[in-house]
């Protein structure tokens, strides 16, 4: 072999590399659907509380996601005194960024700082309310259905960890600012679905996600 064809072989090798290489760091938009498993275990805390949450986020450029999150809540609580029920939806949406440096297109944790916008809408009803009376005996009543709606901003951060190939979990901590409510009558809400206990006008929560990234 000639020494002017090997070293065009050899520049052709390193070449091909280095572009393979490049191709492996180029940034690659990605879609990320997820399901909080933390409502599952909040079952054992607060049995009458049932919710449902889906999570996803678009990375439209580097280290920078859009983020929504929606889902279902369900509400039934049954004492001595009154029976509570409520359904409603929420929906949340904002952006991510990640602070830690992604080398090559296996490392992909991230460390994130989250923003959020909520609004939670829900009918509620107390369908059976006793009141006692030692003298005049026990008073039955009812509140018929009522609209609940609510705005908040939230912020926090949190950890998403690849465990697979287009796998994920990570958690999620974020303080939440009550902006706004309403309601059609009486009754003060046990839950606002998306946000929370109503105690205040801040709420705290913790979430565990797990994820699929679909292989765009």
């Amino acid at each position: 072999m000639s020494t002017s064809r090997f070293l065009f072989l050899l520049l052709l090798t390193g070449l091909s590399a280095s572009l393979y290489g490049q191709t492996e760091t180029l940034f690659r938009p990605s879609l990320r659907v997820g399901y909080d498993v933390s409502a599952l275990a909040r079952r054992f805390l607060e049995p009458e509380v049932r919710s449902t949450e889906f999570w996803a986020d678009w990375e439209w450029q580097r280290n920078w996601f859009a983020a929504i999150e929606g889902g279902l809540l369900d509400v039934s609580m049954e004492k001595p005194s009154h029976t509570y029920e409520a359904g409603g939806w929420f929906l949340r949406i904002g952006a991510d960024y990640n602070f830690l440096d992604r080398k090559d297109a296996i490392h992909q944790d991230l460390v994130i700082a989250s923003a959020r916008y909520g609004i939670g809408s829900m009918n509620q009803q107390a369908p059976h309310i006793v009141i006692s009376d030692p003298y005049w005996g026990d008073f039955v009543t009812s509140m018929p259905a009522e609209r609940h709606l609510a705005h908040w901003l939230e912020i926090g951060g949190g950890v998403k960890t690849r465990i697979g190939r287009d796998f994920f979990m990570g958690w999620a901590i974020r303080t939440r600012f009550l902006l706004s409510q309403s309601s059609e009558g009486q009754i003060n809400p046990l839950v606002i679905p998306g946000y929370g206990r109503p105690r205040g006008n801040t709420s705290v929560m913790l979430h565990y996600t797990l994820y699929y990234r679909l292989p765009l």
